[in-house]
């Protein structure tokens, strides 16, 4: 199962969580629905959203939130930066 919560800031600058769902895979079909049925509720589609490197939740956002910034989390490049990134220690 894959939670995806959409958190974003109230008029206070506080964080809520506005909605969240359960998917039973992380694929594109499961995506598109959630962004569709997200839209429906919330009335539209947020301004900008963080999320992995996943590349199903890419294809979904691109064809269906298309004015939605997409950006990705800091913490998932942070992490995965000393896997892809060859270092040499001089000595």
């Amino acid at each position: 199962m894959v939670f995806v919560p959409f958190t974003g800031v109230n008029n206070h600058w506080k964080n809520v969580t506005f909605a969240a769902g359960l998917l039973a895979k992380e694929n594109y079909k499961n995506f598109k629905w959630l962004l569709l049925t997200f839209k429906k509720a919330m009335g539209r589609a947020p301004s900008c959203v963080i999320t992995d490197q996943c590349k199903a939740t890419k294809k979904a956002l691109d064809k269906w939130w298309r004015t939605t910034t997409h950006r990705l989390c800091m913490w998932h490049i942070m992490n995965k930066l000393p896997s892809k990134v060859l270092c040499c220690v001089v000595t």
